[in-house]
């Protein structure tokens, strides 16, 4: 009998095995690399000719944990990694957010790392802000029908985000004001802040960061200025920036602690 559960238990993992690999040909997942990737290999193209339905099956998929990607054309692109400068500012914005909670488990402000959303300027492909918050289940009307509701909600359909977080280290400028902008076209979306790190620069003993601050408002701020985004302005949309730093620091003060 044990060997005839054994002979059993190892085909079923051979029809798994071959299962999986043909789905992998009818839906044409994009394929992450085989070796390391660097900052400055992104983008990193991993899949073309990708329909956004192979596209969304291949984030259900759990193959993605530590990147980030964009879907643009049927082609897919890994743009940011889960790297220490990019996970060190979204802790700090979520920390920020969920302090109001004042530690309870179950607060009345929701703070999410990167819940699936519909693109709002897409074709249907999901997308992950870093941080995406909104009021608890307990507190605010839940979507009565599935995507696009109303209210509006994400792909499982909790309440949508209303404040968006989008922190970027390898993407460059124009790529993360973009992403930031997208998620002013969905209306529930009350604001949207980026952050955009800059590599560090050695100077001697002394090392420098820069970092912009971008903040998308539905209100005009002081200081705000229209997006140059002309559906967005259309609509009202401001944004505020703020050059955060330059910060310094050197490795005399690291060696002192």
């Amino acid at each position: 009998m044990s060997a005839l559960n054994s002979g059993w238990q190892s085909a079923v993992k051979k029809a798994k095995k071959i299962g999986n690999k043909v789905d992998k040909i009818v839906h044409n997942y994009p394929k992450l690399p085989e070796f390391p990737l660097g900052y400055e290999s992104l983008p990193f193209q991993i899949g073309k000719n990708v329909s956004v339905k192979s596209y969304n099956a291949f984030l259900d998929r759990s193959e993605s944990s530590g990147y980030k990607f964009r879907w643009e054309n049927r082609n897919v692109y890994i743009i940011e990694m889960a790297g220490l400068q990019h996970e060190a500012a979204v802790s700090v914005l979520f920390k920020c957010f969920d302090r109001p909670n004042n530690g309870a488990n179950r607060g009345p402000i929701g703070v999410y790392g990167q819940p699936y959303h519909y693109d709002p300027t897409g074709n249907g492909e999901k997308i992950a802000p870093d941080i995406a918050v909104r009021g608890s289940n307990a507190h605010i009307l839940l979507p009565s029908n599935p995507h696009p509701g109303f209210p509006p909600g994400d792909v499982n359909g909790n309440p949508h985000a209303r404040i968006i977080c989008e922190v970027a280290y390898a993407q460059n400028i124009n790529a993360w004001n973009t992403k930031c902008e997208a998620w002013m076209y969905q209306n529930y979306v009350r604001c949207v802040l980026g952050i955009k790190l800059f590599p560090k620069i050695h100077v001697g003993r002394t090392v420098h960061q820069i970092m912009i601050a971008r903040l998308w408002t539905r209100v005009a701020l002081p200081g705000s200025v229209l997006s140059t985004d002309a559906t967005l302005a259309t609509a009202g949309v401001h944004v505020t920036e703020a050059k955060i730093g330059l910060l310094s620091f050197s490795y005399d003060q690291i060696s002192k602690g």
